[in-house]
């Protein structure tokens, strides 16, 4: 893989920074990042920085080295290949230990002193902004909120352009200024956005490598002593060795911390239960709807997690708290499906401790019963005998 020299384009109010990738001979992708004109001085087109993080995962997984037409930063490219990709490679038989040519840059980048975060108004940027927006360590106060369509958002099913005006609310709010920005990373470059989230969202942040001297990324609230981890790095969320690799990612003139990463999810829902903002914007939803629809997933961890704390009236601005508590039995009994499931959000163990003593014992052994067929199904010749007949059955009953 060989990145060109990156350039920055402005039209039409916009300005962006794009290279030029190459894949072997004939496979050439453009890759941008874009934001408005008035934040094109901070794009950072002397180096190769943004990209060499942006593609790093995605050459391992593909078994490529990379090759650099500009230069990186000297000590981002030293931890990078002495730390980073040697402690991956060697824990999973499907990472290449990808081996970078690049000219180095060891000046440090002059910045505008910025301290940012992602705002996406979920549990986890909130608790960002909620302790940081008016920090007591001197310099660490947030000056920019960004929105990065860098992969988490479906491509045209509307939800960026609703989460972008949220966060603009948001932003006006809490007085703080908002970047929202533009890519094509997940259409250029298709990944997992699970497993590699961390790579694309620094990629975002070194774009405008002239605007920070300190970076934010929100945690995703796991048990750290759990889910620290670097073995089968491939199958497991990038946010699983955060520690490692945004501190490979961090330099003199630029930190990115793991904000949060010494408590749980639960633990963050705690200390923004009594603060307004929360209860005014908390937007969990993974459908692509909008507002947050009460059902899915994201939803129902976080709402039983405000139940287990009490304060659901609290957000009834943000989720339908009538329609939950109608349905709070089945809701305590996807709780107890995830604390026996095999596949079962660790997350919400510390919800199911609180809540434990209330499931209905009906609907424990409906989740019983569910799990089992989910594990028998994986049996493949039981699966091909059972699920026929079980088919049938549910025939008759519609009749």
């Amino acid at each position: 893989m060989r990145i060109g020299s990156p350039r920055i384009e402005c039209r039409n109010g916009r300005a962006r920074l794009i290279a030029e990738i190459r894949i072997g001979e004939g496979d050439v992708r453009p890759l941008w990042f874009e934001v408005e004109e008035k934040y094109g001085q901070y794009l950072c087109a002397e180096r190769s920085d943004a990209f060499l993080i942006g593609l790093l995962n995605f050459a391992q997984r593909e078994w490529l080295d990379i090759v650099c037409e500009a230069p990186v930063s000297a000590q981002l490219l030293y931890q990078i290949r002495t730390y980073l990709i040697p402690s991956l490679a060697r824990n999973s038989k499907a990472m290449h230990e990808t081996r970078i040519e690049a000219p180095m840059d060891d000046a440090p980048m002059a910045n505008a002193g910025g301290v940012g975060t992602g705002i996406s108004c979920g549990v986890d940027s909130l608790h960002v902004v909620k302790n940081y927006a008016h920090s007591p360590y001197p310099g660490l106060s947030l000056t920019h909120l960004c929105l990065n369509n860098v992969g988490a958002y479906i491509e045209g099913k509307g939800q960026y352009t609703w989460q972008a005006e949220h966060a603009r609310q948001f932003a006006k709010e809490m007085g703080i200024e908002l970047i929202v920005s533009n890519s094509n990373m997940a259409a250029a470059f298709q990944q997992n956005h699970l497993l590699t989230h961390t790579y694309s969202s620094c990629f975002a942040i070194y774009a405008l490598q002239k605007l920070w001297k300190v970076y934010f990324y929100a945690s995703a609230g796991y048990d750290l002593q759990e889910a620290f981890s670097l073995r089968d790095n491939e199958r497991h969320s990038s946010d699983h060795y955060e520690l490692l690799s945004l501190d490979c990612f961090s330099t003199r003139t630029l930190q990115i911390y793991s904000e949060g990463m010494a408590i749980t999810r639960f633990e963050k829902e705690r200390e923004l239960a009594d603060w307004p903002p929360a209860q005014k914007y908390l937007h969990v939803c993974t459908m692509d709807t909008g507002p947050n629809c009460g059902h899915c997933s994201k939803c129902l961890r976080t709402l039983t997690a405000l139940d287990a704390l009490g304060c659901l009236q609290r957000f009834d601005n943000v989720f339908d708290v009538l329609a939950y508590q109608a349905r709070r039995a089945r809701n305590l009994g996807w709780l107890y499906g995830q604390h026996i499931g095999a596949d079962g959000d660790a997350m919400t163990e510390p919800v199911y401790d609180a809540l434990k003593d209330e499931i209905p014992l009906g609907q424990k052994l409906h989740a019983i019963a569910r799990e089992g067929y989910i594990r028998l199904a994986k049996i493949e010749w039981l699966r091909r005998r059972v699920h026929p007949i079980l088919e049938r059955l549910r025939g008759r009953k519609r009749l």
